[in-house]
């Protein structure tokens, strides 16, 4: 993408051309991420910052066995693997308790009269965290026609240009009564020579 926020088309364009360990290239994105991506793009006026949660989210239910789940900040409380084997939790699972997990997990939504392209709305959520958010604000600023970017930028010259030319203003007023003030002492210094001349 080579930018810090993009489209969904420019988004949809991309990775549909990008391969991973369980998705091949050329493949078609679902109806249910292209929804969650239109829905991130209007969120965000059109282009989406994919340096945030909310990216990272999407990514994850476009690819959910490469990305993992971005959770909110403070919400859960990770361990890590030492810790966990410490606590005498199991490491591995067989293949029939993923099985197990995947039909608990349909059953839900079935119950829910939902299908696997809502499976993603249990848990999505609209909370964003951002890498830079003052650099993504400062971004969408830049691009906007009538920005705080523009306004700022254009008061700033504004500022700068009337302060140059009130200086240069007094400098000149300055430096026009000091020779004036020079001439005006050689005339005075003048006028008293010829006066002293003239009472002699």
């Amino acid at each position: 993408l080579e930018a810090s926020t993009a489209t969904p088309k420019e988004i949809a364009k991309m990775l549909v051309n990008v391969p991973s360990a369980s998705l091949a290239v050329g493949r078609e994105l679902s109806t249910t991420s292209m929804r969650r991506l239109e829905e991130l793009g209007n969120h965000y006026d059109g282009r989406i910052p994919i340096h945030g949660r909310l990216f990272a989210q999407w990514l994850h239910l476009a690819y959910p066995r490469e990305c993992p789940y971005p959770h909110v900040s403070g919400t859960i409380r990770p361990k890590s693997a030492k810790a966990w084997m410490e606590a005498g939790q199991p490491t591995t699972a067989s293949r029939e308790e993923m099985q197990q997990h995947v039909q608990e997990g349909r059953e839900m939504l079935s119950a829910r009269n939902s299908t696997d392209e809502d499976v993603g709305s249990a848990w999505w959520s609209m909370e964003e965290e951002l890498v830079d958010a003052q650099a993504h604000y400062w971004e969408m600023a830049r691009r906007a026609d009538k920005g705080p970017w523009r306004i700022t930028m254009y008061t700033f010259f504004v500022c700068t240009a009337g302060a140059a030319l009130m200086f240069s203003s007094i400098n000149a007023l300055h430096a026009m009564l000091r020779g004036y003030e020079l001439i005006s002492i050689k005339r005075l210094s003048r006028w008293a020579r010829t006066s002293l001349k003239h009472s002699m």
